[in-house]
């Protein structure tokens, strides 16, 4: 929305100055010379001019043509006489004209100045090429007025068109989310003006989608998973109501408790994998070195079957993350090293193309290359794993805490053991050694 704000203050004031200056610039370089004096200027000029030569020229002793002629030699207005006789007036005219004694008359030839001269008996006429101003004359003040309005116009427009075609673009793809499509999102242009609003829409529905998956997910490994000690639960309390032998009868209890601890590994995994999500997940991000508490949490570990190498990083490495849920991952890390190894686990610390990477590699068969993507969803085992104990929970829960936390899960083969080699993969910045 800043972006928005800041790119419609920036528009308009760009359109007002730019366009008052052009049409400014435009003004100045098409104003003719002569219109440095209006046109009732000139005419008031020229009136008393008029007034001055019918002065002069009312008198028998002047030789009138000489001056009517000299003055029509240099001059673009033109004199004349005329007996006044023969200068016919309407009653009121004329009576205005003899009162006065001057008279202005416009028609389609331009305005004339006439002048009576009483004492000769005639009526000095000034011809001008001044055309008489009408109502619908072109006013060029108008005219520019209408082109700077106009251009801010068209400018506002061409700037919203494309805020428009995305606002309209928003309302279309969050009616067809909210119908039920929620694979519907929103391609982000870097000039978006909305850009903001766009990428929180992404990711809602994102989130959204998210938790419909999960639902699904959940509701399927209740039914599916949960089938299997369910029935075994009744066929044991059938066969304890059908047995007096104290020696089965423990027998059988012994394989119910067994059976709910196994409902509750499940129930707990389930509740484990759902609670992670951005709304729950509550981060609390420090500083920690890697070498120094990947050191303390092994020592907490104890493999019974198994021999651990640790091989830290020459030099310390400090990353920002929660240390609650990196130890998640590599809880989760080593006991999946640990349930498909044969005896050794190597935890390793490198640095890598800009990324710290921790790697957890085992001596067992591995993970096929095109199984790699599918054993990190929740529920789904590899073909190695079939005949071991577990849900299937462990990759899925590392990767859904790397979603939020920034640590990337990778799989690979492992060079040196030949197992898997579980790699998490986090930003590096020699600034925060």
């Amino acid at each position: 929305m800043q972006k928005l704000m800041v790119s419609l203050v920036l528009v308009v004031l760009a359109s007002i100055v730019t366009l008052g200056w052009s049409i400014s610039q435009f003004a100045k370089q098409h104003e003719s010379p002569s219109t440095a004096m209006t046109t009732a200027e000139h005419i008031q000029a020229l009136q008393l001019t008029g007034e001055n030569i019918a002065r002069a020229l009312d008198n028998e002793q002047v030789n009138a043509l000489g001056v009517i002629e000299s003055w029509n030699r240099h001059n673009e207005e033109q004199l004349s006489l005329l007996d006044e006789h023969n200068f016919p007036l309407p009653p009121s005219l004329k009576a205005q004209f003899e009162s006065e004694g001057q008279l202005l008359l416009e028609s389609d030839e331009g305005i004339s100045l006439h002048y009576r001269l009483p004492h000769i008996g005639q009526v000095l006429k000034i011809k001008t090429q001044i055309l008489p101003l009408t109502e619908n004359g072109f006013d060029f003040n108008q005219l520019y007025t209408t082109l700077f309005y106009g251009g801010v116009v068209l400018i506002l427009l061409l700037w919203v068109s494309p805020l428009i075609k995305q606002l309209l673009n928003l309302s279309k793809v969050t009616k067809a989310f909210g119908s039920g499509e929620l694979q519907q999102r929103i391609h982000i242009r870097k000039s978006s003006y909305i850009a903001e609003i766009e990428t929180e829409f992404n990711r809602m529905a994102d989130r959204i989608q998210q938790l419909v998956d999960d639902n699904k997910l959940l509701s399927r490994a209740v039914s599916h998973d949960l089938k299997t000690p369910i029935a075994r639960l009744r066929f044991g309390i059938e066969a304890v109501e059908e047995t007096d032998s104290d020696v089965l009868k423990q027998k059988y209890f012994t394989r119910l408790n067994r059976d709910l601890d196994a409902m509750e590994e499940l129930v707990s995994t389930l509740l484990s994998y759902a609670r992670l999500d951005q709304a729950n997940l509550q981060l609390t991000l420090e500083p920690i070195e890697l070498n120094s508490w990947l050191e303390s949490k092994l020592a907490s570990y104890t493999f019974h079957s198994h021999h651990l190498d640790f091989i830290s990083y020459p030099q310390p490495l400090s990353v920002q993350i929660d240390p609650k849920y990196l130890s998640m991952q590599l809880g989760n890390l080593l006991s999946n090293a640990e349930r498909f190894g044969h005896s050794k686990i190597r935890v390793q610390l490198k640095v890598n193309n800009g990324f710290i990477e921790l790697s957890v590699d085992d001596d067992g068969r591995g993970i096929a290359e095109q199984e790699t993507e599918q054993v990190i969803k929740p529920f789904v085992r590899g073909q190695q794993s079939r005949d071991n104990a577990g849900h299937g929970m462990g990759l899925a829960i590392v990767t859904r805490i790397g979603e939020w936390m920034g640590s990337e899960l990778s799989i690979h083969h492992s060079q040196e053991l030949g197992g898997a080699s579980m790699r998490l993969s986090f930003p590096y910045s020699k600034n925060t050694q």
